[in-house]
């Protein structure tokens, strides 16, 4: 591997992770000297709220990245699988060449945390200054550098080490005489056949779907049921992520049918399938993305609803009706608010799609040289691509709509339960129309930059790089 260069992209999502890290730990105190600017020092407290706030989000947000991270160095690991055989038939071990890989994953969460808290106190100082211009904040001192500032910085390093961590086990599995194989990827089968993954995957989904069930049980008798389902939700969710190589490639395979007449849209069906690694890595971190956005605004909608129930339940006439209004306004902003919040970690998830599918096509190229020679014209090619892109994306996508919608109705139940009202999910239209076209808009801007420098190697090169 080309060292730290070869894992830039990785960088990015250490700095994008570090800068969201930053500007919430800055933020609390803030909120905290402005008010006691304006006389309200008594309201301390609020602080403390939103750093527990921040911190959730923080967390999220380092979840989504190390995600990313780990299936980005096992995607470049993957496409390496020669290079690596050969350097272990002269004499490298595994324990050494993953060790290398592990320390230049320290070195890219350093510079990736380092860029990210330099970017986040920026952008931190630009905001406060555009508020106080315009009166929003009161004229007094900010502190923009607090000594928090190192936790997201350490947290973003340890995560993005852990990541290469957990990503460059592969290496222990490549073998000396794979060098004289062509093969990059393994097998559906080898893939399948993992059976610690699928013992793991499979008891966290089963536990997770019991703390989940445990929730909804008891959604009718207090609001506390939604912290053992709010926990069923993240540990059945990280069953999900762990095998994803289970749950993503049937999610493939169902749509991959659609339009699979056209033997340019079998070809790319098919190739997602014939690298359900691949595939997986590419598509599980925008199955997070998608999960969270969709899972926060149905919750929300779902409050929005009971509560228009209840004051209209009041009947007082012109008033409730100015009621429901005002409170319809209020959850309009709160979940632009949050959608924001959250989207950061899509866009860390988006980023990690774009690079799965760039690398994924460069890798490619005796591939795609081999096409072009037994026939396939440019565009065919391209439009190959394109295709198996947006496949996996659409994959992406679905998968994210079915769980956000499902663990946002688990969520609004086993908090509003206990109020007497039956909820049903409440899937905002402009939530699903962001998600779905900004996705697609991802799929196709992800293959423009690779499939382009990939089609100007002559077909003939192409087959003779290795």
């Amino acid at each position: 591997m080309n060292g730290v260069r070869a894992f830039s992209p990785t960088i990015l999502v250490a700095a994008l992770g570090t800068t969201f890290g930053s500007a919430l730990v800055i933020a609390p105190g803030i909120v905290t000297e402005a008010l006691a600017a304006t006389g309200l020092s008594e309201l301390g407290p609020v602080k403390a709220i939103l750093s527990v706030v921040g911190w959730l989000f923080l967390g999220i947000a380092l979840y989504v990245g190390a995600i990313v991270t780990a299936n980005t160095c096992a995607t470049l690991i993957a496409g390496q699988t020669r290079i690596i055989a050969l350097q272990r038939l002269v004499g490298a071990t595994g324990a050494t060449l993953r060790g290398r890989i592990t320390r230049t994953g320290l070195v890219v969460g350093v510079l990736g945390g380092l860029i990210g808290a330099v970017v986040g106190t920026g952008l931190s100082s630009l905001f406060v200054a555009i508020l106080r211009g315009n009166g929003f904040l009161p004229d007094t001192t900010y502190t923009l550098v607090p000594w928090e500032l190192v936790l997201p910085v350490v947290a973003v390093v340890l995560a993005t080490w852990g990541a290469f961590a957990v990503g460059s086990r592969r290496v222990l599995t490549v073998t000396p005489l794979e060098a004289l194989s062509s093969s990059v990827e393994p097998s559906h089968d080898d893939v399948r056949s993992g059976t610690a993954r699928k013992v793991w995957a499979i008891v966290l989904m089963a536990g997770g779907g019991l703390l989940l069930l445990v929730g909804l049980l008891a959604s009718g008798l207090s609001p506390v049921a939604v912290l053992p389902a709010a926990l069923g939700g993240f540990v059945s969710f990280a069953g999900v992520a762990v095998g994803a190589t289970i749950v993503m490639p049937p999610v493939l395979q169902l749509i991959g049918r659609i339009g699979s007449r056209d033997p340019v849209v079998l070809l790319a069906g098919r190739n997602a399938m014939r690298a359900p690694g691949r595939s997986a890595r590419a598509t599980i971190g925008l199955v997070i993305g998608v999960t969270l956005l969709v899972t926060f605004a149905v919750a929300l909608g779902i409050m929005q609803h009971v509560l228009e129930a209840q004051l209209r339940s009041m009947d007082h006439g012109q008033m409730t009706t100015e009621m429901v209004q005002g409170q319809r306004d209020f959850f309009v902003q709160l979940n632009v608010v949050v959608s924001v919040i959250v989207g950061f970690s899509a866009v860390i998830a988006a980023v990690g799609v774009v690079n799965a599918l760039a690398l994924g096509v460069l890798q490619r190229r005796r591939e795609l040289g081999l096409l072009r020679v037994l026939g396939l014209t440019g565009a065919q090619v391209r439009r190959m691509i394109v295709t198996e892109a947006v496949q996996m994306v659409v994959a992406a996508v679905v998968t994210g709509l079915v769980l956000g919608t499902f663990y946002g109705w688990v969520g609004g139940q086993t908090l509003l339960g206990s109020l007497g009202f039956a909820t049903t999910p409440v899937l905002p239209p402009v939530t699903v129309g962001i998600v779905v076209v900004g996705a697609l808009v991802l799929a196709v801007v992800a293959t423009i930059a690779p499939v382009r420098r990939a089609m100007r190697v002559p077909p003939t090169e192409a087959l003779a790089v290795d």
